[in-house]
């Protein structure tokens, strides 16, 4: 039995998507490393300096980003199969919808962030050094939630019509403009003042606006099939809101029930009764080298979602599953590669950093952790972002992944920070149970085909009442009621 699908056109389209994915993804990580690296080389208020951006960062943008991630990603469902479908009408309309939700969530983080930055800070951390320095920071950031969601939106679309190189060549853009704006307004190079953290959230501020200006432009002045107008919101039906919402509040509860479990995971953090400075910074800079690590999955999953969406909205679905066969055994041999890699290199690593002594021997305990589970990170990746996405599975993806935090990782962690005191590289250790947990139950549905539907196999209906005349229809009922 041959191990891969025999497809002869598997790989190569397999890599026209990946490289620009990937580059995208590697230039992305890499970059946000580097921020990582600066922030953790201020002078007396490294570890402070670090915790803070990463509360903000990788607990409270998280979150918004996940939800945004959910609501786009459903999107990205329907827009593969339809593009492979060549559906471009349905298209527009399911964007517009998308959209209009992004919005909303957008609007209650940003307001959020106005009115109650301390508490949102709070959350993660009893820290108030911590928090202090951290909520100037999420205030500029503050307009980033919109421009997030738009940018998400137009991206997801772009790349499940399978346009990958502007979306990737506009990522980059704004990640090397924050690099550099980094390095000139955290530490006050060529004239300009230093600014510290402050200087970071401006950079940030900076190089998303230039992003979201980038995609608007190439998605309207290029006419892509994101390219929606008034029209394709005034079309939005309810049937179509009905189908799009069975799809995406199952998304929508996984991203948030994960988001937040996870985000649970530096709260649990944040209250350590020993050396909780120490342990934050730790656990966010092993979170940066972590993405660094997960990058080609995360990017073959995108390709995974594309490419076996496709077939299946072709109806092709023996072919979807050869494909979907190819994608895990790719990431489980390459999770091997990086695992090696990541075992030889953490002391390294470690040192980088100016830190303390203890923290830096927590960075390298997480490291060897993560390069020991490695290959079941990758295949959850490829599993809930690639294969059981494109298939539509999302209800039974929100219950494992969500789940798994839950049920699993969070218990653990509360008991053995609070009950045995452990230390958080040891905490980290036992909470990878999870992970390995996740991955035999997605083994089990993959041999189901149980994740396997077609979400175009029937189609709109043409008749539905678009949004303006049900509108009309209500008002008119009133005005005759009274």
């Amino acid at each position: 039995m041959a191990l891969f699908y025999k497809d002869k056109l598997f790989f190569p389209r397999l890599f026209t998507l990946l490289i620009p994915i990937l580059l995208q993804n590697l230039l992305s990580a890499t970059l946000n490393f580097i921020d990582n690296l600066m922030i953790g080389r201020l002078e007396g208020i490294a570890e402070t300096a670090v915790a803070a951006v990463g509360i903000v960062n990788n607990s409270i943008f998280f979150i918004y980003i996940m939800l945004s991630f959910g609501l786009a990603s459903a999107s990205g469902i329907f827009n593969a199969q339809y593009w492979g479908a060549k559906e471009i009408k349905k298209i527009k309309t399911i964007t517009g919808f998308s959209l209009l939700l992004t919005f909303g969530v957008s609007f209650v983080f940003m307001l959020l962030s106005i009115l109650i930055p301390n508490e949102l800070m709070a959350l993660f951390t009893r820290d108030q050094e911590v928090i202090n320095a951290g909520i100037p920071y999420l205030q500029i950031l503050t307009p980033t939630f919109f421009l997030l969601a738009v940018a998400y939106n137009y991206a997801t679309v772009l790349r499940s019509t399978e346009i990958v190189m502007f979306p990737m060549v506009a990522s980059i853009t704004g990640l090397v403009l924050n690099t550099g704006l980094n390095y000139v307004l955290i530490f006050g190079n060529f004239g300009f003042p230093a600014l510290g953290i402050r200087g970071a959230g401006i950079a940030t501020l900076i190089a998303r606006l230039v992003e979201f200006t980038m995609i608007i432009s190439f998605v309207y002045i290029k006419k892509t099939p994101a390219a929606i107008g008034l029209s394709h919101f005034l079309s939005i039906t309810k049937s179509i809101m009905v189908k799009y919402l069975k799809k995406a509040l199952p998304l929508l509860g996984q991203s948030l029930f994960w988001a937040i479990g996870f985000s649970m995971y530096t709260r649990i953090f944040g209250y350590l009764e020993n050396h909780v400075k120490e342990s934050m910074a730790a656990y966010q800079s092993a979170g940066t080298i972590e993405r660094m690590c997960l990058i080609f999955f995360t990017g073959l999953a995108a390709v995974c979602a594309i490419m076996v969406g496709n077939r299946i909205g072709a109806k092709e679905e023996e072919k979807a599953r050869g494909y979907a066969k190819n994608f895990l055994l790719i990431a489980v041999l390459m999770s091997f590669v990086i695992s090696i890699i990541l075992f030889a290199i953490r002391g390294s690593l470690a040192e980088f950093y100016n830190f303390e002594e203890i923290s830096k021997n927590y960075l390298k305990g997480i490291l060897l952790v993560t390069s020991l589970v490695m290959w079941a990170k990758a295949s959850n990746v490829v599993f809930h972002m690639g294969i059981l996405r494109a298939g539509g599975d999302t209800l039974f993806s929100m219950f494992v992944d969500a789940g798994g935090v839950w049920l699993i990782g969070v218990p653990i962690a509360l008991v053995t920070a609070f009950v045995f005191n452990m230390p958080i590289n040891y905490i980290i250790a036992f909470i990878a149970i999870e992970e390995i947990v996740k991955m035999i139950v997605a083994y089990i549905r993959f041999g189901t085909g149980k994740w396997l539907n077609n979400l175009v196999s029937t189609a709109m209906p043409d008749e539905s009442v678009p949004c303006e005349q049900m509108l009309i229809t209500k008002q008119a009922s009133v005005a005759k009621e009274t």
